[in-house]
């Protein structure tokens, strides 16, 4: 009896792991990587207490450790950034050139040099350079301990314009 228990975990374990391993290659499948973009961590410190500011006109809070992370990103003349989503605080800000960045109902924000936002918190975006030049971006994400400051995500069902004519024969 002892031993049919055992061998009944040990194909529930494995029916388990199957099953996880389908669903990861599942979502990667779907998943829209990006093209013609590089990023780079600059930073990445952690901060092990909660932090609070409130000057007014901002508002900051968190509960528990957070890491900080500084990232630098290029992206070429046609480049984009793939869909993805943030879990935490993202504040951007655009060094050069123009950049759009679509929603998931593919409503269009147009970025130009020296321009900021804060991207929405675990909805999904995609990010593109319809322009002739490279755009550089520095932006300072905050997530709770340990998570990435970045997720892959699968497209939302909308399709953002893929070069709207300015470029053609690039990628």
């Amino acid at each position: 009896m002892n031993r049919e228990r055992t061998h009944a975990r040990h194909w529930a374990l494995v029916v388990a792991v199957v099953a996880v391993s389908a669903a990861v290659a599942v979502g990667v499948a779907l998943a829209t990587p990006g093209e013609g973009t590089v990023g780079t961590i600059l930073n990445r410190g952690s901060n092990p207490a909660d932090a609070k500011v409130s000057t007014g006109e901002i508002k900051f809070k968190t509960d528990g450790p957070t890491d900080i992370l500084m990232v630098t990103q290029t992206w070429q003349p046609g480049g984009h950034s793939g869909w993805h989503t943030h879990s935490g605080l993202v504040l951007f800000t655009l060094k050069s050139g123009d950049l759009s960045v679509f929603n998931a109902n593919c409503v269009e924000t147009k970025l130009s040099a020296g321009q900021a936002f804060v991207e929405p918190v675990g909805e999904p975006m995609e990010v593109k350079n319809y322009g002739a030049t490279p755009a550089v971006a520095y932006f300072t994400i905050v997530t709770a301990s340990g998570v990435p400051g970045r997720d892959d995500a699968p497209s939302p069902g909308c399709v953002a314009p893929p070069d709207r004519g300015r470029l053609r024969g690039r990628r």
